[in-house]
This record gives C-alpha cells, sequence and structure tokens, in this order.
C-alpha cells in the first residue's frame, strides 16, 4: 500500500508540473493504523477499511457507535484517569498483525519524507497528528452523547482533559520524530461554530488548544492546525497563539476573507475551495474560483490556496487549480 501509494502521488506531482507541499510522510496510507488515540484509528473508533468492511477502491468510513452503544461510557471519564486512554484500544477492526507491520511503515515513511525534502526540495504538509481531549473524547463518547456531556459534566471533560493533555503533546512530537519531519497536524471539527457555542470553546477546548500548540511551536515544530467545518466566530481565538509558525487549513464553511483579514498578519491562511468543486465543477469555474481567493486574500502575503481533494476529482479541475496559482497567483516585484 505505502509504495503504491507513493508512487501515485510522486507521478501526479510530475503531471502537474510540480507544486508547493506535498503529503510527503504517507500520512493518510498509515493513519487508519495508528496506535495513538486519534479520530482515524481502527484502533479505537469503528472504521469501515477498503479491503475489509468494502471493496479496495472505496474511501475509508467511520460507523460512530453514538447513542446506545458508545466505546466510552460516562462511567469510563474516571477509568481515563485511573487507567489511561489505552484501555479504550481494540482489534475489532484492524488486528494484531497490523500492529507488526507498524515499524516498517514508519522506516518506509521516514525516507518517503527525506525524499521530497531533499529530491524534490518541497516541505510536507503533516508529519505527525495529534487530536485534542475535546476531539477524542466527542468520537469516543459519540457526538450526541458528548454534547449532551458538554451541560451534564462540564468538571468531569475537564478532569479528564487535564490528565490527557501532556500525552496529547508528546505523541505530536513523537510522531514527527519518528518520520523525520517537522510539521504536526492537530485536526479541529467538534469544537467548531458548528457544535459549539465560543463559552463552551473557552472553558472546556481552547486551554488545551492553546497549550499544546504553543509547545509544539516552543518546541521548534510547525503546526497545521487543520479546522473542518465554521470556524469563522471563533477565528480571534488563534490571535492568542505564538505567531509565524502556524498555518490554518479551513475548508469552504468558514469565511476565508474574515480569516485572512483577521489572522493575515499572525499566520498563513490555507484553503478555501469547495471540495466537490473539483468533481462537478469545470476548469474554468476552478479558475475563477482560484482567482477570487487570490485577489481577496492574497495582499500582504500569507495566502496558500488549497482544497481537500476528492478521489473522484477530475484531472483538469485539479491542474486549473495548480496553473492559476503559478501564473495569476505571483506576487508582481
Amino acid at each position: 500500500l505505502m509504495f503504491t501509494w507513493a508512487g501515485a502521488y510522486e507521478w501526479i506531482y510530475e503531471k502537474l508540473g510540480g507544486f508547493d507541499i506535498a503529503m510527503a510522510g504517507g500520512a493518510m496510507s498509515a493513519i487508519h493504523l495508528n496506535p495513538f488515540p486519534i479520530i482515524f484509528s481502527a484502533y479505537y473508533l469503528d472504521w469501515k477499511l477498503p479491503g475489509r468492511d468494502l471493496p479496495e477502491n472505496m474511501v475509508p468510513q467511520l460507523a460512530e457507535r453514538s447513542v446506545n452503544d458508545p466505546i466510552l461510557t460516562v462511567e469510563d471519564y474516571d477509568k481515563i484517569i485511573d487507567k489511561g486512554i489505552l484501555h479504550a484500544f481494540s482489534f475489532r477492526k484492524a488486528g494484531l498483525g497490523d500492529l507488526m507491520k507498524l515499524n516498517k511503515l514508519a522506516t518506509l515513511i521516514k525516507e518517503n519524507v527525506q525524499k521530497w525534502l531533499t529530491h524534490y526540495m518541497v516541505p510536507s504538509l503533516a508529519d505527525a497528528a495529534a487530536y485534542l481531549p475535546f476531539e477524542i473524547l466527542s468520537y469516543l463518547r459519540g457526538s450526541t452523547n458528548f454534547m449532551k456531556d458538554i451541560y451534564r459534566f462540564p468538571e468531569k471533560i475537564k478532569e479528564v482533559s487535564d490528565f490527557m493533555i501532556d500525552g496529547v503533546i508528546a505523541v505530536g512530537e513523537y510522531l514527527a520524530c519518528l518520520t523525520g519531519g517537522n510539521t504536526i497536524l492537530t485536526g479541529v471539527i467538534r469544537s467548531s461554530s458548528d457544535f459549539i457555542s465560543n463559552k463552551h470553546f473557552e472553558e472546556l477546548a481552547f486551554p488545551y488548544f492553546k497549550k499544546a500548540v504553543t509547545k509544539w511551536i516552543n518546541d521548534g515544530f510547525v503546526v497545521q492546525l487543520h479546522c473542518d467545518t465554521d470556524w469563522t466566530s471563533k477565528l480571534h481565538y488563534f490571535k492568542e497563539l505564538p505567531k509565524g509558525k502556524i498555518y490554518l487549513h479551513i475548508d469552504e464553511r468558514t469565511d476565508i476573507f474574515k480569516a485572512k483579514e483577521i489572522l493575515g498578519d499572525h499566520m498563513c491562511v490555507q484553503g478555501n475551495i469547495k471540495p466537490s468543486l473539483f468533481t462537478l465543477g469545470t476548469p474554468h469555474q476552478l479558475e475563477e474560483k482560484t482567482k477570487e481567493i487570490i485577489d481577496g486574500c492574497a495582499d500582504g502575503g500569507g495566502l496558500w490556496v488549497g482544497s481537500e481533494i476528492p478521489e473522484d476529482a477530475k484531472l483538469e479541475n485539479v491542474k486549473a487549480v495548480v496553473d492559476t496559482c503559478k501564473t495569476y497567483g505571483k506576487y508582481r516585484k
């Protein structure tokens, strides 16, 4: 899988004439077998995997055990504090054989990172991923249960988060060192404006968010804030994070023009072309959308036009964005 994935990525890089950054570490080829508690790990959550639960060429799918059969119960909050989060580890979806392959896979990922840095001379998008306590607990409890817990047991969520945060920070740094890279991704979804209020964000999510990001940056890492869903009303909080070592990856739910206005002198802003356009749109539409983002956000620097590209994207649509950035997106001397 690793060799197939890496070869395909090199092929598309050459096909499009190169671009500015790469998913060099092979993160997505291994992420579902991650033995640490991240939201993609099949050792913690019920992911349906291609070649097992799904046909080989399908996209992995999360089957969340939400209301009646959550992976963690309310009583498990205390169990995490007493025994750690690893008691949620299971072999429901991934097996012991997968676990034994991880050492070999880590070596291949590290080699691939170095190849992109030295041969292609392109930095890596993310060399490690670590998810914050609020996100992890939400997935393990199930979104419905956890949103109720926010009102019923806020102090317990704080207590568990206090216990978990130093381990989360250590996991991010450990994985980055394993791959030989220096960018740590933290994905934040269920602490966005689509899920919780600013009040709950301030109380239950942001203190741990800030602690982790600040520690990673102080230890010499670059941080990717991978912010899915709508973060527009929470963008001002990010001004409290260290300046100049973060890039904010937003999707189309967040207003990129507002992000540029608030954070343009503080961190790099990446986004935010709608992924479905790559499948359903035309090259002209992609070109116009790219120009719109450049026109509205390029002033002063710190813009990175991007998107998560779906598996069934049309090549000509991807090429339209890359080519437009290379021509229209150049800063005039």
